[in-house]
């Protein structure tokens, strides 16, 4: 697995996280905190999408990746 490929897993990861953080703060009246955590997901997958399509746009071969 390519660095590239590590880096969508993990933000795709984190955006979910925080959306669901974000969901849990604003139902329990924390407005702020769980406006900060929705405001960051956009940006999290925008990360997520443009590893991703590195991933794909540079060639990779079995020499290469080990």
């Amino acid at each position: 697995m390519t660095a590239d490929l590590m880096t969508s897993y993990a933000c795709r990861t984190a955006a979910v996280t925080a959306t669901a953080g974000g969901a849990s703060f604003t139902l329990a009246h924390e407005w702020l905190a769980g406006a900060l955590l929705l405001w960051l997901v956009p940006s999290l997958l925008l990360v997520a999408n443009r590893a991703r399509l590195a991933h794909v746009r540079t060639h990779h071969n079995e020499r290469t990746t080990r």
